[in-house]
């Protein structure tokens, strides 16, 4: 079947090349402000749910709606194949106080095997320079970086070791609401700690695997995946449905 947003023969080399692609269209602007608004509102504060910014597409239809657009899923489709599992959503907010996010690959933290994940990265607000925007070096996924213990004033446990990576070759993805890049487990990657008066930043990445991979340990007894497109013929993963509105 034809796709209109399947990846053309150019985009997969792009993607092969250089680890990411897009930014690329999922929404106007003005199509996510009332989504934004529902996230903020019923979301991403809400106390009740212990898991707190992550995995909220287990409870929060809107999030799975969000995670799940054909836009997204029938390019991830050309990358990964046609059955598709969906299995991390983490909410990204740049607000008073949010730390740098150092330099790392994501393959680094991830307990799959193999590591095979291509992931989205949504912009719910404007993300700009101003506002700590996405940083990446492109073509840096093409080996594993070493990482290291991180600085107390980074957001994770663990950085690339800065003698290991060239940052002179990174570039600023700015990208307007409703606007979304591709990009696999290994590209380096990073963002600013905020920035006094700049605008909040809320930006949703989704996790997706295809069913070889082996999801080592779940991120809470809640956890499983969810098939999003075709089958899983594998069944390596716990699996549950996804919620009702």
């Amino acid at each position: 079947m034809t796709l209109t947003t399947a990846l053309t023969e150019t985009e997969r080399l792009h993607f092969r090349d250089q680890g990411y692609l897009g930014p690329m269209t999922l929404m106007s602007p003005s199509d996510m402000a009332p989504i934004r608004q529902q996230l903020v509102d019923n979301v991403l504060y809400d106390e009740k749910v212990h898991w707190g910014e992550h995995n909220r597409h287990l409870d929060s239809k809107l999030v799975y709606d969000l995670a799940t657009q054909p836009e997204i899923l029938n390019r991830m489709a050309s990358i990964l194949g046609e059955n598709l599992l969906l299995w991390r959503t983490n909410f990204f907010v740049k607000e008073e106080g949010a730390r740098e996010i150092p330099w790392h690959q994501d393959g680094n933290y991830w307990p799959l095997e193999p590591a095979v994940v291509v992931s989205a990265w949504i912009a719910i607000d404007d993300s700009t320079i101003d506002n700590s925007c996405l940083q990446i070096i492109p073509g840096t996924h093409k080996k594993v970086l070493p990482h290291i213990k991180a600085t107390e004033d980074q957001a994770f446990a663990e950085q690339i070791e800065p003698a290991a990576l060239d940052t002179s070759q990174a570039i600023d993805l700015e990208m307007k609401a409703g606007e979304f890049i591709l990009f696999n487990e290994r590209l380096c990657h990073h963002s600013h700690p905020f920035k006094p008066g700049a605008s909040r930043r809320i930006a949703l990445a989704v996790r997706v695997i295809p069913p070889l991979v082996n999801v080592l340990s779940a991120d809470s007894e809640h956890h499983k995946m969810m098939i999003i497109r075709g089958e899983d013929p594998l069944g390596f993963n716990a699996v549950c449905d996804p919620p009702t509105p």
